[in-house]
């Protein structure tokens, strides 16, 4: 659908959740993999493109459990 695009804007709320239920702001939790201050994030990853070369659903509470200690 767009051919040759060269630069991606994201916009999403970054507050982390205890400061985002005081204002009333939806929050990023658990923090996304690719976030730098994500501690299980190579984890994730790795169990995500495993599960992504071999899908089994035996796999994907591994893959939960990883993501959401992040």
């Amino acid at each position: 659908m767009l051919e040759d695009v060269e630069k991606t804007v994201l916009r999403a709320p970054f507050a982390p959740a205890p400061r985002s239920l005081l204002t009333g702001s939806p929050s990023l939790s658990p923090r996304p993999p690719y976030f730098v201050t994500n501690r299980t994030g190579r984890t994730t990853l790795e169990r995500v493109t495993r599960f992504t070369a071999a899908p089994s659903i035996a796999e994907l509470p591994a893959v939960f459990a990883s993501a959401l200690r992040g």
